[in-house]
C-alpha cells in the first residue's frame, strides 16, 4: 500500500497528505505490535519524498519515533525483537543520508546507544545473533563514512 501511495504522483499536497495519514493511522492499528512498528516506520517516507514530491520532515519524523515507541513495548516483551530497533536505525540512517533535516546525528548516535544497551541486556542469547550482526554492519558503514562531514559527529560507541 506504502509502494502504490508513493508512486502516484497525480495529487495535489492535500489530497497526498490526507491518503499518507489515513495509511499511517491504520498501520498504527494493526493487529500485532510488530507488523504495527514496521508499518509506521515504513508510512516515514510518505512524508518525505526525496525526489522532490511531497515533504513534511516533521510528520516523517513523528512517524519514526511513533514506530521506536512501539519497538520498545515489542522488545520489553520479547527481546527477540530486537531487529525492529536495528530496521528503525536503518530508516533513520536512509532519512540522515538523504538529509532530511530534522533527522540529525543526535538521532543516529542516541539509537546507537540504546540498541547496544539492549545487546548487553540480552547477552549471549542465540536468536538475536542475525540481529547483531546485522547491526554491527550498521555501524561498519557509518564508521566507512566517518570522512564524510554529515557522518563525523555521529557517535557508534
Amino acid at each position: 500500500m506504502i509502494g502504490s501511495l508513493l508512486s502516484c504522483k497525480g495529487f495535489n499536497a492535500n489530497d497526498y497528505e490526507a491518503l499518507s495519514t489515513k495509511v499511517t493511522q491504520f498501520a498504527a492499528r494493526l493487529v500485532k505490535k510488530v507488523d504495527q512498528c514496521r508499518m509506521v516506520m515504513w508510512c516515514s517516507h510518505l512524508f518525505y519524498d526525496y525526489a522532490g514530491g511531497y515533504q513534511n520532515a516533521q510528520r516523517a519524523l513523528e512517524c519514526l519515533q511513533r514506530s521506536l515507541k512501539i519497538a520498545d513495548v515489542c522488545v520489553s516483551s520479547n527481546p527477540i525483537n530486537l531487529q525492529l530497533f536495528i530496521d528503525i536505525l536503518d530508516t533513520y540512517l536512509y532519512h540522515f543520508e538523504k538529509k532530511n533535516p530534522l533527522i540529525t546525528d543526535k538521532f543516529i548516535s542516541g539509537l546507537i546507544a540504546l540498541i547496544n544497551e539492549h545487546i548487553s541486556n540480552v547477552g549471549g542469547n542465540p536468536l538475536v545473533s542475525d540481529a547483531k550482526a546485522h547491526f554491527s554492519l550498521i555501524v561498519k558503514y557509518i564508521g566507512e563514512k566517518k570522512n564524510d562531514p554529515h557522518f563525523s559527529p555521529v557517535i557508534c560507541n
